[in-house]
């Protein structure tokens, strides 16, 4: 039986969090444990944390300041216990099948990995309402074998300027945990897509095409989902008007934490310097450094690439 510690960062989530914290109890053959820490609610949240962790030992709490999702998951990855088989990140308003983190940590076990590099394992999830209802092109989000998606191809050349490893469904190794133990990095977008940068970067990472969590969309998500080609590109457009720069710093940041290899430095060559290298340009409009998942996304890409807003 795997050993997983959860890692969740809850704020402000009283309306949802009975649904999450009890969907991950009830995981199939798994022993699983869960570090919680509350960032500032101003809500019952905390309160009703509190009652979960007089009836299970294996739930711990860290009340923390209000520093946003991004930089308390990073506290996270810092107070993790050593020891487990897997960590996964979990988001307050979500709820995971019963077989969710049986079956990533299957498929990561099966990597051979004498390297001992780090590994990262994501998948797709149910788009809902408020109530868990199915919405957008999910007609049954009561199965999760149901569910089935476009296979994605993880790889660097695609983490740096796009992040398919969606926080709620990030399983992850002790050797990435041992990479991101630090403070976060001023230019990080978001924590689950440093985890993606670094396993693609170093080590490996999966992505599964099948739909292992129900994804509640509200008007109080931080970042929501589009389940139409129209507003997926609405929404990196719109994205690029108050992040301008933010992929570029991001892979510069990354660049300046860690020794990337030769091979990798190419490709973030490209995403870091492009603004001052016509011959970096060239490269990013290529295709043959940089990705997307899809060609609607790869037209957006080039539209930002050649307005400067990545």
């Amino acid at each position: 039986m795997y050993k997983v510690q959860v890692l969740l960062s809850t704020y402000n989530g009283e309306k949802y969090i009975r649904e999450q914290l009890d969907s991950i109890l009830t995981q199939k053959d798994i022993e699983v444990s869960i570090l919680i820490r509350d960032d500032g609610s101003t809500d019952s949240t905390v309160d009703i944390i509190h009652e979960y962790c007089s009836n299970n030992s294996d739930i711990k709490l860290i009340k923390g300041s209000n520093m946003g999702a991004c930089k308390s998951f990073f506290e996270l990855f810092k107070e993790a216990d050593m020891g487990y088989d897997y960590y996964a990140l979990a988001d307050q308003d979500d709820y995971w099948y019963a077989d969710k983190l049986t079956v990533a940590c299957n498929m990561l076990a099966k990597i051979d990995n004498k390297e001992n590099k780090p590994l990262l394992y994501c998948c797709e999830a149910d788009i809902t309402d408020e109530d868990l209802n199915a919405s957008g092109k999910i007609k049954d989000a009561s199965n999760s074998q149901t569910a089935t998606f476009k296979a994605k191809k993880p790889g660097f050349g695609n983490a740096l300027i796009e992040n398919i490893a969606r926080g709620g469904s990030v399983v992850f190794n002790p050797t990435l945990l041992g990479m991101v133990r630090i403070d976060a990095p001023a230019d990080c977008y978001m924590h689950d897509w440093w985890l993606y940068l670094i396993a693609s970067c170093f080590g490996k990472a999966i992505h599964h095409n099948k739909a292992y969590y129900k994804y509640r969309q509200h008007k109080d998500n931080v970042l929501g989902a589009s389940t139409s080609k129209l507003g997926i590109i609405k929404r990196r457009l719109s994205q690029s008007k108050t992040n301008k720069g933010h992929v570029s710093k991001q892979a510069i940041a990354f660049g300046e934490k860690y020794q990337i290899p030769d091979k990798r430095m190419t490709q973030l060559d490209v995403i870091a310097g492009y603004r001052n290298s016509f011959k970096q340009r060239i490269r990013g409009l290529s295709g043959k450094y940089l990705y997307r998942q899809s060609k609607s996304d790869n037209l957006v890409f080039r539209l930002l690439f050649l307005t400067n807003h990545l």
